[in-house]
């Protein structure tokens, strides 16, 4: 069985796991969200950092990824998504190495966005930072204008792999049924193919399916909203965890 475990959670075995993001753009806004996740039933969470306002300062980066892994024990995603992959994040390569090689060393976060769309040298020293420091890698691509052939798709999954990823993660907008019939057949060949565990959505409200039947087809993280989505087609915390309940087979 492939399986990545990051503190008490094993990714790629069971349902689904269900990581909530946080979206704030202020220390307030970010410490609101961690809290209003209070009772939930989730199992990880995503930081998104590139919604940051103060994400150029570093000492303030640092200071609030302290205080959230302060205030939770549950695994923490850390993703500076780019603005050419759908994200905020203005950052240069160098500039986001940077806030790499402070933040890892720090044991914050558990676990850290990469995206393979990048040159192949800086992805494979961004992680070896990570493994340096027992952080795993999810390696990342999001298509959001279309669903790329399977062959695309088929070669950046095998490229994660080979690139040293712990996680392999691809997100694709839908343009028809079709496009999300033709995902969900190919993570399930690509659950087979790798030796990593896979993560894929068909994003938006055509493909919310895909987002609910990971332990069909393979795909080991699903994203849903406790507070605010981070992408288009997210389902609420609650919804996500009666759905994947009732499909969940032993």
């Amino acid at each position: 069985m492939k399986v990545c475990q990051v503190r008490n959670i094993k990714i790629g075995e069971g349902k689904p796991k269900i990581c909530l993001p946080i979206v704030g753009t202020t220390d307030e806004e970010i410490m609101e969200q961690l809290s209003s996740f209070g009772d939930l039933k989730y199992d990880l969470i995503e930081i998104r950092i590139d919604f940051y306002k103060d994400l150029y300062d570093t000492q303030k980066v640092l200071s609030i990824l302290r205080d959230i892994r302060m205030n939770t024990v549950k695994p923490l995603l850390l993703t500076c998504r780019s603005q050419k992959e759908g994200g905020e994040s203005t950052l240069s390569n160098e500039e986001y190495k940077e806030l790499l090689r402070d933040i890892i060393p720090t044991r914050c976060v558990d676990l850290v966005d990469i995206e393979v769309m990048n040159s192949d040298y800086f992805v494979s020293l961004l992680t070896g930072i990570a493994h340096r420091n027992n952080t795993k890698v999810i390696m990342s691509n999001h298509d959001f204008s279309q669903t790329p052939d399977n062959d695309t798709l088929m070669e950046r999954l095998k490229k994660m792999e080979k690139m040293d990823a712990d996680i392999a993660k691809i997100a694709v907008m839908p343009q028809n049924k079709d496009d999300v019939m033709r995902m969900l057949n190919l993570t399930m060949t690509m659950n087979e193919q790798l030796s990593i565990p896979l993560v894929t959505m068909s994003m938006g409200q055509l493909g919310v399916i895909s987002r609910i039947t990971g332990e069909l087809t393979g795909s080991a993280i699903t994203f849903a909203t406790g507070a605010k989505a981070s992408a288009p087609g997210q389902i609420g915390v609650n919804d996500m965890n009666v759905i994947l309940e009732a499909l969940h087979h032993d």
